[in-house]
């Protein structure tokens, strides 16, 4: 399976790149970055030391929305640590990153249609903003797998701590 991670790389996406990196029927083609757990400069960077910590400094990575499609920004950094990663010591990366990542996925997913999946591990800003650019793009698209929260905050936690069922 061709796929294209849309992430907000904290702790949880990080793992997420290591497994689709990993995955023996899975080739990761792109990553793009919205801001979520922590800011976009951060996901972004985060992804980026990930990827090249993997060795796959061949994977593009583009920063995609750095605000919600509606509301305000909602980050995790107390759940992730100030730099998303728990304070990992990973070395920073030397690549450059793809300026307009909506305009990337557009690209890429209307360039070979039916043939990329789209794993979505973040907020779906980049999706809701690729649909409302050019929304013939849902028909470019062989298939949508993402971790989808909670509506309301805290997010999909009960007051003990527990998943929600």
């Amino acid at each position: 399976m061709r796929a294209i991670l849309d992430v907000d790389t904290g702790v949880d996406d990080a793992l997420a790149i290591a497994l689709a990196l990993r995955h023996p029927r899975l080739q990761l083609e792109a990553v793009v970055t919205v801001v979520g757990n922590v800011s976009l400069d951060l996901t972004t960077r985060n992804t980026l030391r990930v990827l090249d910590w993997l060795g796959a400094t061949d994977v593009p990575v583009a920063r995609g929305a750095d605000r919600p499609f509606a509301g305000p920004v909602r980050e995790a950094s107390h759940w992730h640590g100030a730099d998303g990663l728990g304070g990992a010591s990973l070395p920073d990366s030397t690549r450059t990153v793809i300026d307009d990542g909506v305009g990337y996925l557009i690209d890429r997913l209307s360039a070979e249609p039916g043939e990329l999946t789209l794993i979505c591990t973040a907020p779906l800003t980049n999706v809701a903003l690729a649909i409302r650019r050019r929304p013939e793009v849902v028909s470019a698209v062989r298939e949508v797998v993402m971790m989808a929260g909670a509506a309301r905050p805290p997010g999909n936690v009960t007051p003990r701590g527990r998943l929600a069922t």
